[in-house]
């Protein structure tokens, strides 16, 4: 019922794909005396759709140790194609949120 339901919404848009592009370089963490991460992975997420990077370690600062950071030695691409409906009535693209996960891989 839920794809009848999707298809209903989209009569009447138009489909435009776009390709979306990251690229990671660093990261910096800021952590707790209580935890502190071992190796850092960045998730780019939505619904059942994941693109993982590399996990890198954490390192902590020399001038604060509860500071760190996670460096990529080669900047880390990672691509994803979304397709998108636009209304014709108000040039409108609907909206697709993708979230950044930061994850502590053991």
């Amino acid at each position: 019922m839920g794809s009848v339901w999707k298809r209903l919404q989209r009569v009447n848009k138009r489909a435009a794909k776009f390709q979306f592009i990251v690229s990671y370089h660093q990261i910096i963490v800021e952590t707790t005396p209580k935890w502190k991460p071992n190796k850092l992975s960045v998730v780019w997420t939505r619904r059942s759709r994941s693109v993982a990077s590399e996990a890198l370690p954490w390192e902590p600062t020399m001038k604060d140790p509860l500071r760190g950071l996670a460096v990529w030695p080669i900047p880390e691409n990672k691509e994803i194609s979304v397709t998108l409906f636009k209304d014709p009535r108000t040039q409108e693209l609907e909206d697709k949120d993708w979230t950044f996960i930061i994850e502590d891989v053991k």
